[in-house]
C-alpha cells in the first residue's frame, strides 16, 4: 500500500497520474479549490483521465478525492500552527488588517454562493414542524446564535447535545417534517455523521454549514442543503466571520418571507419588555 496520504488503493499509476500526484502534494491548497477542467489544463490532460485517477486512488469521483485532501490539510495543522501562520502572513498586523482578513473570508464565501441553496434553506426553515441544531466546539456559538434569532419569530427549536448517547433521546423523535441544521465546517463530527446517516431512514431535511465545497454523501437536493462558508486556508486561523454573516443573512431572508408575522413577533416581544422593564431592567 502506498504511503501517499490521499491514495487508498494499491495500483500502478500512469505517467500522467504521477504528474497529478505531484501536483496535489506540491499544491494541496490550490487543488482543493480548482475545478476538474482547470486541473486538466494545468497538467495537459483531460477531465476523463482525472476522473479515472480519482477512482484509481480509491474514491467515487473527483469531488470525493478533493474532500480527502481538504480533510488531511485541516487535520495536519494544529490550532496554534494555524494562528501562527495567519500572524506571519499578516506580519505586523493591525486591527484593520485583521478585519480585512474577515472581509476576505466573507468575499470568498460570496464568490461560491449558491442562491438556489439559500432559497431552499429558507423554505426548509419556514416549513419545518420542529428545528434541531447540532454543533460542537467553536461552531456551537453559531448554533446558539441561530437558535436565539429564529426563536424570536416563534420557531420551535432544540439545541441538540454535543456528544454522548443522550443525542439518541432526541433523534428518537425526529420526523420527516423536521429540519436538522448541522455545523460541520472542515470535519464532520461523528455525531453529525450519525444524524446524516439516520436521515436516510426518516427523510427529514438537513441544512449543512460546511467549509467543504463538495459533499460525498448522496442526498437529494430537496433533503440535503449544503451552505458553503470560507473560514481561511487549512493552514490558517479559522475565522467565524463568514458563518456569522451567512447565518444573519439567512435569518433576515427568513423574516422577509414571513412578512408581517415576523414584525408582529418582535413587536410583541418589545411590548412585553416594556411592560415589565421595572421588574427586569433591559
Amino acid at each position: 500500500m502506498t504511503d501517499i496520504y490521499f491514495i487508498r488503493n494499491k495500483t500502478n499509476f500512469t505517467k500522467t497520474e504521477h504528474k497529478l500526484i505531484n501536483y496535489i502534494i506540491e499544491n494541496p491548497t490550490s487543488f482543493i479549490h480548482i475545478s476538474i477542467g482547470e486541473l486538466a489544463k494545468k497538467i495537459g490532460s483531460s477531465e476523463p483521465t482525472i476522473s479515472r485517477f480519482a477512482r484509481h486512488c480509491g474514491y467515487k469521483d473527483f469531488k470525493e478525492l478533493k474532500n480527502a485532501v481538504l480533510l488531511h490539510q485541516a487535520e495536519s495543522n494544529s490550532p496554534a500552527h494555524k494562528l501562527t501562520s495567519t500572524i506571519i502572513q499578516n506580519s505586523g498586523s493591525t486591527l484593520e488588517e485583521m478585519l480585512r482578513y474577515q472581509q476576505l473570508c466573507i468575499d470568498k464565501t460570496i464568490s461560491f454562493l449558491d442562491e438556489d441553496s439559500i432559497e431552499q434553506a429558507v423554505s426548509a426553515i419556514l416549513s419545518a414542524r420542529h428545528i434541531y441544531l447540532f454543533a460542537k466546539g467553536a461552531a456551537l456559538s453559531m448554533a446558539q446564535l441561530l437558535k436565539f434569532r429564529l426563536a424570536r419569530f416563534g420557531f420551535s427549536i432544540t439545541l441538540l447535545p454535543c456528544g454522548s448517547s443522550e443525542l439518541f433521546e432526541y433523534m428518537n423523535f425526529f420526523t420527516n417534517e423536521d429540519l436538522v441544521i448541522l455545523f460541520g465546517f472542515q470535519k464532520t463530527p461523528r455525531e453529525a455523521q450519525v444524524i446524516l446517516d439516520y436521515q436516510k431512514q426518516i427523510h427529514y431535511k438537513i441544512i449543512f454549514f460546511s467549509s467543504r465545497l463538495y459533499q460525498s454523501q448522496n442526498y437529494s437536493e430537496e433533503d440535503f442543503i449544503p451552505l458553503y462558508v470560507y473560514r481561511g486556508e487549512p493552514t490558517e486561523y479559522h475565522s467565524m466571520a463568514a458563518p456569522a454573516a451567512l447565518l444573519d443573512a439567512l435569518v433576515v431572508l427568513t423574516a422577509s418571507k414571513m412578512g408581517n408575522s415576523s414584525k408582529d413577533c418582535l413587536e410583541r416581544l418589545y411590548q412585553l419588555k416594556e411592560q415589565y422593564k421595572s421588574d427586569i431592567p433591559r
